[in-house]
């Protein structure tokens, strides 16, 4: 996509150089002022649509959904767990998350924080808190809190889907 912006900039600019001498300084300005505002397009509701998603995520993983938390994959995405091996394929993917749902007492919350879209409108990313609570071993409450990046790629309908997650915890207190 840059590569057809800047053939559309070269193009107008060499069309506007043709232009007599006295209308080039006006349609040179007007020409920079529109490719300015295409290259700085407003992408909030691509950032509110993966805020959207992460909502919904954070949902799926409350109800202790596996198949829940892994449609919010792409079929492609890596996934690095803390203390894990880096996952793959879906088949890892789900392996992980049943054995996480499977630990008893776990619950998993994360509310992201900020998001940021690319220029294109077709890649961002979220990063966040989260809180685990489990049960330990002996059966004592385990806590921590962490923190988590996730890139997101916007899919051929439109819909996004996370590429690539990794989280972990903070230090112990």
């Amino acid at each position: 996509m840059n590569k057809h912006v800047f053939t559309l900039c070269a193009t107008v600019l060499c069309l506007y150089a043709c232009n007599s001498p006295q209308n080039q300084a006006g349609n040179y300005q007007s020409t920079i002022d529109s490719l300015k505002a295409i290259i700085a397009e407003d992408h909030s509701s691509e950032a509110a649509a993966i805020m959207k998603a992460d909502s919904a995520w954070d949902r799926a993983s409350e109800a202790k959904s596996v198949e829940g938390w892994l449609s919010f994959y792409s079929d492609d995405a890596i996934m690095m767990p803390p203390g894990e091996k880096v996952c793959k394929d879906k088949a890892s993917r789900e392996a992980s998350m049943k054995n996480m749902f499977a630990i008893p007492g776990v619950s998993l919350r994360f509310q992201s924080t900020k998001v940021e879209v690319s220029r294109m409108g077709d890649l961002g990313y979220a990063t966040g808190v989260y809180q685990w609570s489990s049960k330990d071993a002996k059966g004592k409450d385990y806590h921590e809190t962490g923190k988590y990046c996730e890139t997101w790629k916007k899919q051929a309908d439109g819909s996004w889907k996370c590429i690539v997650d990794i989280w972990n915890a903070d230090p112990a207190k």
